[in-house]
Protein backbone atom coordinates (compact mmCIF):
# COMPACT_ATOMS: atom_id res chain seq x y z
CA UNK A 1 0.00 0.00 0.00
CA UNK A 2 2.71 2.78 0.73
CA UNK A 3 3.91 1.82 -2.54
CA UNK A 4 0.59 2.58 -4.44
CA UNK A 5 0.76 5.74 -1.85
CA UNK A 6 4.35 7.14 -3.00
CA UNK A 7 3.53 6.63 -6.92
CA UNK A 8 0.36 8.84 -6.28
CA UNK A 9 2.19 11.24 -4.67
CA UNK A 10 4.97 11.47 -6.84
CA UNK A 11 2.15 11.92 -10.06
CA UNK A 12 0.53 14.72 -7.99
CA UNK A 13 4.04 16.68 -7.73
CA UNK A 14 4.45 15.98 -11.17
CA UNK A 15 1.32 17.52 -12.21
CA UNK A 16 1.69 20.55 -9.75
CA UNK A 17 5.37 21.25 -10.85
CA UNK A 18 4.66 20.78 -14.42
CA UNK A 19 2.86 24.87 -14.23
CA UNK A 20 -0.41 22.98 -15.79
CA UNK A 21 -2.75 25.76 -15.56
CA UNK A 22 -6.60 25.91 -16.51
CA UNK A 23 -7.19 28.45 -19.08
CA UNK A 24 -10.43 30.20 -18.61
CA UNK A 25 -12.97 31.24 -21.54
CA UNK A 26 -12.20 34.92 -22.79
CA UNK A 27 -15.69 35.72 -22.22
CA UNK A 28 -15.62 35.06 -18.38
CA UNK A 29 -15.17 37.97 -16.46
CA UNK A 30 -12.61 37.99 -14.00
CA UNK A 31 -12.42 36.54 -10.34
CA UNK A 32 -13.10 39.83 -8.80
CA UNK A 33 -16.00 40.99 -10.95
CA UNK A 34 -19.46 40.04 -10.15
CA UNK A 35 -21.75 39.46 -12.88
CA UNK A 36 -25.45 41.44 -13.39
CA UNK A 37 -28.13 39.07 -14.19
CA UNK A 38 -30.15 40.17 -17.46
CA UNK A 39 -33.66 39.20 -17.70
CA UNK A 40 -34.24 37.25 -21.00
CA UNK A 41 -38.22 36.94 -22.25
CA UNK A 42 -38.89 33.38 -22.71
CA UNK A 43 -41.91 32.60 -25.52
CA UNK A 44 -44.22 30.66 -24.54
CA UNK A 45 -47.03 28.83 -27.25
CA UNK A 46 -50.14 27.78 -25.95
CA UNK A 47 -52.49 26.21 -28.18
CA UNK A 48 -56.27 26.60 -28.25
CA UNK A 49 -57.98 23.28 -27.61
CA UNK A 50 -60.61 22.58 -30.27
CA UNK A 51 -63.77 22.02 -28.67
CA UNK A 52 -65.58 18.41 -29.11
CA UNK A 53 -68.38 19.18 -30.77
CA UNK A 54 -66.22 20.25 -33.81
CA UNK A 55 -64.49 16.74 -33.91
CA UNK A 56 -67.46 15.14 -34.22
CA UNK A 57 -67.46 12.39 -36.86
CA UNK A 58 -70.19 12.51 -39.37
CA UNK A 59 -72.33 9.73 -39.86
CA UNK A 60 -72.14 7.95 -43.61
CA UNK A 61 -75.52 7.73 -45.19
CA UNK A 62 -75.93 3.91 -46.36
CA UNK A 63 -79.43 2.54 -48.43
CA UNK A 64 -80.29 0.51 -51.52
CA UNK A 65 -80.28 1.69 -54.36
CA UNK A 66 -83.70 2.25 -54.69
CA UNK A 67 -83.07 5.05 -52.17
CA UNK A 68 -79.67 6.32 -53.91
CA UNK A 69 -81.25 9.92 -54.32
CA UNK A 70 -81.88 10.07 -50.30
CA UNK A 71 -79.00 8.85 -49.85
CA UNK A 72 -76.78 10.74 -52.32
CA UNK A 73 -79.03 14.03 -50.31
CA UNK A 74 -78.03 13.07 -46.70
CA UNK A 75 -74.17 12.48 -47.41
CA UNK A 76 -73.98 15.88 -49.42
CA UNK A 77 -75.54 16.92 -45.98
CA UNK A 78 -72.99 15.43 -44.08
CA UNK A 79 -69.92 16.89 -46.42
CA UNK A 80 -71.64 20.33 -45.43
CA UNK A 81 -71.59 20.01 -42.05
CA UNK A 82 -67.68 18.21 -41.88
CA UNK A 83 -66.74 21.51 -44.24
CA UNK A 84 -68.33 24.43 -41.88
CA UNK A 85 -66.97 22.32 -38.76
CA UNK A 86 -63.36 22.58 -40.78
CA UNK A 87 -64.40 26.46 -41.38
CA UNK A 88 -64.45 27.05 -37.25
CA UNK A 89 -61.47 24.88 -37.00
CA UNK A 90 -59.51 27.39 -39.07
CA UNK A 91 -61.27 30.25 -37.51
CA UNK A 92 -59.89 28.86 -33.95
CA UNK A 93 -56.46 28.28 -34.77
CA UNK A 94 -54.68 31.35 -35.52
CA UNK A 95 -56.30 32.79 -32.35
CA UNK A 96 -53.86 33.33 -29.01
CA UNK A 97 -54.62 32.11 -25.42
CA UNK A 98 -53.55 34.10 -22.57
CA UNK A 99 -51.52 31.74 -20.02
Amino acid sequence: MSRFFRVLIAIALVVALSGATCNRKPDCPSLGVAVRPEPVIVERRVYVPVPARLTEREPIAEGPIAMCFDVAAQRRAALERANAKLEQVEAIQATGVKP
